[in-house]
Formats: structure tokens, sequence, C-alpha cells
């Protein structure tokens, strides 16, 4: 009998100590997850700042030599997981800059103006800006009447009122939708907003295996409509041509020009593209060579997690100050 409980007692003593042992071992995975998670959002934050600094110190070169422009030759366009050599060390990073202001501005389709007269030349000029780049043969977009009715509906999405434009949408269609929503009467918040559009289907928006998706060629930062010439995709080119006479030829002859090193310096001047093509003529309140909103995407990785962050930063042209319009870690 007492051998028995002699063993009982063993028995629940091994158990308790198994028991412990494993919490244990689980308080340490758990404490050592979140001391590299921990790292991770530093690093994430520190890409960012390396971003900032190259912006700023990018601004600073230019103020300096009092050339203000900005081109795919600038520092802040070149970093990546070279620029953090050993900081971190078994961690891994890599930092990218996307020019945003080198895109379409989708809310810039209903202007920032309160004169009426600027306001209504501004968005008509808009209008053929976006019929242009729709109808580019580029995108799933059958014709100029397609074209319009998806240029509208934006319209009605982002403007204040409820009145529905002749081939647009209000509160009237999306509620009747299941599930029902309502448009947001303000600019928009996030680019994925636009699959919300009365139009707008997953082909336009992500493109396919034959078509361009508008993803890769508008943003939701900025609100002027200004377009810097020195970063923009050669299909928002072309629709920055009112006469439409740039061919895909003639835009990649501006795409190899602004490539050119030895062509740098010339990109402070915003009619740099007539020493490509006489012929060509831009919208000349639109076509700029300096960038306001740039896109940041930071991967840190270290061990066998990864963490990524990707933002908008908005740079002040006049003053250089820097502004996180969003940011986010995933």
């Amino acid at each position: 009998m007492a051998l028995v409980l002699t063993l009982m007692a063993v028995s629940f003593m091994v158990a308790i100590t198994v028991q412990v042992a494993t919490s244990v071992n689980w308080q340490m995975q758990g404490a050592g997850n979140l001391r590299d998670s921990v790292q991770l959002d530093a690093m994430n934050r520190s890409g960012l700042n390396l971003v900032r600094a190259a912006l700023h110190a990018d601004l600073q070169e230019d103020v300096k030599k009092n050339q203000l422009f900005d081109s795919g030759h600038d520092s802040w366009n070149k970093m990546g997981s070279e620029d953090a050599p050993d900081l971190f060390g078994n961690g891994k990073l890599n930092v990218s800059v996307t020019d945003l202001s080198g895109l379409l501005q989708v809310n810039a389709l209903v202007p920032d103006e309160k004169n009426q007269e600027i306001f209504n030349t501004m968005q008509e000029k808009q209008r053929e800006i976006w019929r242009r780049f729709l109808t580019s043969g580029k995108f799933v977009v059958a014709d100029s009447d397609e074209a319009g009715e998806i240029i509208d509906a934006i319209i009605d999405w982002i403007d204040e009122n409820d009145l529905v434009r002749d081939h647009g949408a209000e509160s009237g269609y999306y509620l009747s939708l299941s599930p029902s929503y309502k448009p947001r009467n303000a600019p928009f918040a996030y680019l994925e907003e636009l699959l919300l559009i009365r139009g707008m289907t997953k082909d336009l928006f992500y493109g396919n295996d034959e078509y361009l998706g508008l993803k890769d060629y508008v943003t939701i930062a900025g609100r002027d409509g200004a377009v810097n010439i020195n970063t923009a995709p050669v299909i928002v080119l072309m629709a920055l041509d009112p006469l439409q006479n740039m061919s895909d030829e003639t835009g990649q002859d501006l795409l190899d020009f602004r490539e050119n090193e030895e062509n740098m310096t010339a990109l402070v001047d915003p009619l740099w593209y007539k020493r490509v093509n006489n012929s060509l003529d831009l919208e000349k309140d639109l076509a700029i060579v300096q960038s306001q909103y740039f896109e940041v995407r930071v991967t840190a990785g270290y061990k066998s997690m990864t963490r990524s962050g990707r933002g908008i930063l908005e740079r002040n042209k006049d003053t250089g100050v820097q502004k996180l319009l969003y940011w986010e870690v995933r």
C-alpha cells in the first residue's frame, strides 16, 4: 500500500513538473516572439525614417543648386536592401519608394476650388484627361460612352450632393444593391474604394492577361490634378496630351530621354519633352516636374518572421515639411 502511494505521489510530481516546464517553455517562446515583433516594428519605422531622410536630403540638394525638380535619378528612387547594411544584425530590411505625383489623381475629378468658374474649368479638363486615359485601349473600357459613365460615377461618389449626373450614380442606386451602402460624398480615402463605384470591375481595377489595371496608374493622394512628367508612366503622359499626338513609340522616346543621365539636368524644365518631339504640347498648367506625394513600402525580416509597412508621405514643395498621411504595418 505504501509503495502504491509513493508511486502515485511520484507520478503526480512528474505530471506537475512536465506541466510547469511546458508552461515555462511557452512563456519563453512568447517572450522571444514579442521581442522579435518589437524589433520588426522598429525596423519598419527605421525604414520609413530612412526614406524621410532621403527625401529631405534630396530637396536640400535641389535648393542648394537652385534646381527644384524630382526624377528617377534621385536618391529616394534608388533605395533598397543595400541602404541599410549591418544596421540590424541578422535582420534584413528592404525599402522602396513610388512617386505618386506621377500618377493621375482620382480626387481631382472634383477639384478643391471654391470659385465656380475655375472649378468648372478644372473639372472639365480633368474629365477630358480621364476620358483619354480610359479610352487609350489599355484598359477594359469599350468606348467613350462607357468611360463617361465611369467618370460620372466617380464624380458622384466624391461630390457632396446627392444629385445624379447624366450617367452617374448616387445613394438611390447604391442603397438598392445587396449588400447596400452609401456613396462617400467626399474624396476617396483608399484606392480600393474604386471597386464600389458603379461600372467598375475587377478586370478594370486590377487588370488581366490582356489589359492593364487602373490601380497602377491612379492615386488618392492630391487633388490639384498636377502630374510630375519626370516620373509619370507613358499612359499617363499620353492622357496629358490634349491633341493626342503621342504614340507608344513617342512615349518610349520620352522615357529613354529622361532615363539618360546625360539629360538629367534638362528635367528641371517642364517643357523638356519638346526636345524629344516638338509637336507635343502637354497640359502646361498640370505638367510639372516636382513631386509632393510618395508611397513608402518597407519589408523587415528577422529570423523566420517578416513584417511589412506601407504608407504615404506628403512633402511640401515649398517648405520641405513632411507629413505622414497614412501608415500601416502587417
